[in-house]
């Protein structure tokens, strides 16, 4: 059988085939081979639609493994083989001219730029799972228990149902410091059956936290602010951390039992966001839109990106660089000056609440994000902002939670002033917060209904309870 062939634009069919394999080939007759490299690109979109379409749900956290990706990756080798053997196969049938190799070459040179840009945002992706989810760390803060769960509850295991709460910890480190002041807390509840999710920050100025016993302080509550908390069990975990075989977990852990007393539930996972990281992720995004009432005015301020002492934000919405949006979510002692010529005194409080606004735009900014061209950078800020003991093997789980956590319904919640603590009774020697704990008690089980859980919310104890009913420390 003699099969007919047409030359007279091998350049239209290279650039049919770089559409899709066997399309040039098609243009020029060739219908067989056309087939014979059409089939298998047509068979793999078909497979996968039908694997998305029965098993999508059950396989969403797959698609996040290390395994997958490294699969996904010799799938991008082997099609972009295929693709130039297809575009090559319908240009060079017959001798083209200079100008149409150059056409060709063009072609040749696009094709490998698309793959090798895949390449690089599914090697990047990899990366960044790996940092952020801890694999890459043995024994630090993110690398889960000793006994490989999560930190706080190492027995915990999600389902992907079950409602969960994670705790999230800003790390400070700002300039003149020797360690990182965890500033920013916040508690994200999220139940994924009833889609509902609820946001509480709980001040860093909040002081007399309680604690799981009576061994460090007899009255079971610790005599500091909150956001000092890590840093002193860290200095002693042998002390304060008996049962870990790894020290350096053990502030973050402290942190994570003391605000499940706070607020009566279980603290399932946390996650460390460090501020000078988060100042770069929003750059990666182009920025963010944020408003404020008056003109925010700090004089003494300094922070990551800000190489000036002193900072005004003006009145109004507009458009935040990561510098500015990370100021607006720092600043505690400047003051807001209205548009009418009243001023209001910033303060823990106030900060915690733009905090809250800050992250629900960067949910707006992430869905507007050209992730074509910005997703590599928004991955490498992603993976040097945030550490979790979260386990990588239900990231796709973690994914769908996502809207709910920074979506606009999120209910958010400050325990401040004057609901929920009391003024400090020496503001000017410490300026130490006094919890409310019937009105955070109230609040919770409004929040929570009434089964909280642990001595401080959950029960009127006056203590909590003695050492000798702690577990006994974990065996190497």
């Amino acid at each position: 059988m003699t099969v007919s062939y047409h030359p007279r634009h091998p350049v239209a069919a290279a650039a049919l085939s770089f559409v899709f394999p066997g399309l040039g080939q098609a243009y020029a007759g060739q219908r067989w081979i056309a087939l014979l490299l059409a089939a298998p690109v047509v068979l793999l979109v078909v497979v996968s639609l039908l694997i998305a379409l029965v098993f999508g749900a059950q396989m969403r956290n797959q698609l996040l493994s290390a395994p997958f990706l490294t699969g996904l990756l010799a799938l991008d080798v082997a099609l972009l083989n295929w693709r130039l053997f297809a575009i090559l196969h319908a240009g060079l049938r017959v001798r083209p001219s200079t100008r149409a190799l150059f056409a060709l070459a063009g072609l040749v040179l696009l094709t490998l730029a698309m793959h090798a840009y895949m390449a690089l945002v599914v090697g990047r992706l990899d990366s960044v799972l790996n940092r952020v989810f801890g694999e890459e760390r043995t024994g630090a803060v993110g690398a889960g228990s000793d006994q490989g769960g999560p930190l706080n509850e190492p027995e915990f295991r999600w389902d992907g149902t079950d409602p969960i709460n994670f705790l999230l910890v800003g790390l400070d480190t700002g300039p003149g410091r020797d360690q990182a002041n965890t500033d920013t807390i916040l508690v994200v509840s999220v139940d994924p059956v009833a889609h509902h999710a609820v946001m509480v920050s709980v001040p860093r100025d909040s002081g007399f936290i309680p604690l799981p016993d009576t061994r460090i302080y007899s009255d079971g509550l610790f005599p500091d602010k909150i956001n000092a908390l890590v840093a002193t069990a860290d200095k002693n975990p042998e002390r304060w951390c008996p049962d870990l075989r790894t020290p350096t977990n053990c502030g973050i852990r402290t942190l994570e039992r003391s605000i499940s007393l706070y607020l009566g539930i279980p603290i399932h996972h946390y996650a460390l966001i460090d501020l000078q990281g988060f100042s770069e992720l929003i750059d990666s995004l182009g920025g963010l839109e944020l408003c404020l009432p008056g003109r925010l005015i700090d004089p003494a301020y300094t922070g990551p990106g800000w190489p000036e002492t002193g900072i005004e934000l003006p009145a109004g919405c507009r458009h935040y660089d990561g510098a500015e949006a990370l100021a607006f979510a720092r600043i505690r002692k400047g003051t807001l000056v209205m548009p009418d010529g009243s001023t209001e005194a910033q303060d823990d409080f106030k900060r915690s609440e733009r905090q809250q606004e800050v992250l629900l735009a960067l949910r707006r900014q992430l869905a507007q994000a050209d992730l074509l061209f910005e997703l590599p950078g928004i991955l490498d800020a992603v993976g040097r902002t945030v550490t979790t003991d979260f386990p990588r093997s239900k990231a796709g789980d973690l994914a769908t939670l996502l809207p709910l956590i920074a979506g606009p319904e999120i209910e958010r919640v400050v325990l401040g002033l004057p609901k929920f603590v009391d003024p400090p009774d020496n503001p000017d020697v410490n300026y130490l917060l006094i919890p409310r704990r019937g009105a955070i008690r109230a609040e919770m089980e409004r929040l929570f209904g009434k089964n909280l859980q642990g001595w401080y919310v959950g029960s009127d104890a006056a203590l909590p309870p003695a050492a000798s009913e702690l577990p006994s420390p974990s065996p190497s």
